[in-house]
C-alpha cells in the first residue's frame, strides 16, 4: 500500500473519531445517552425480574408437588419438614434413584450453543 492510500485511511479514522465525539456530545447535551442508560437499566432489571418470576414458579411448583405427595407437610413445622427431607433424600435409596435419573436424563454442558 503506497503512503497516499495510507494518509488517506488515517485521514479518514481522524474524521470518524472527531464525528462520534460530536455526535456524542450532541447526545449528551440533549439528555439522550442518559435516557439510553436509564433505557438500559431498565431492561437489565426487566431481565432480573423475569428469572427471579422463574425461580418463585419452579420452587411453588415443586413444592406443590411435595405437598401433593405428602399431604402431611402442609402441617409440619419448617426445621422439622426441612430435617425429614434431609432424611428421606439422604438414604443409600435416594441416591441411587438420583444417580439413576441423573444417568437417564444427563444435562447439557453449560454454555453450549444450544
Amino acid at each position: 500500500m503506497d503512503n497516499n492510500v495510507r494518509r488517506d485511511i488515517e485521514k479518514k479514522k481522524e474524521q470518524y473519531r472527531k464525528n462520534v465525539q460530536v455526535v456524542v456530545k450532541a447526545m449528551e447535551e440533549n439528555g439522550i445517552l442518559e435516557k439510553r442508560i436509564q433505557r438500559l437499566e431498565n431492561l437489565d432489571e426487566y431481565y432480573k425480574r423475569g428469572e427471579r418470576a422463574k425461580r418463585a414458579h419452579r420452587l411453588i411448583t415443586k413444592g406443590a408437588a411435595i405437598e401433593h405427595i405428602l399431604p402431611e407437610s402442609k402441617e409440619m413445622e419448617d426445621a422439622d419438614f426441612y430435617q425429614l427431607m434431609e432424611k428421606m433424600l439422604t438414604t443409600a435409596e435416594a441416591k441411587e434413584t438420583w444417580k439413576a435419573y441423573q444417568e437417564a436424563h444427563p444435562r447439557p454442558p453449560e454454555g453450549g450453543d444450544s
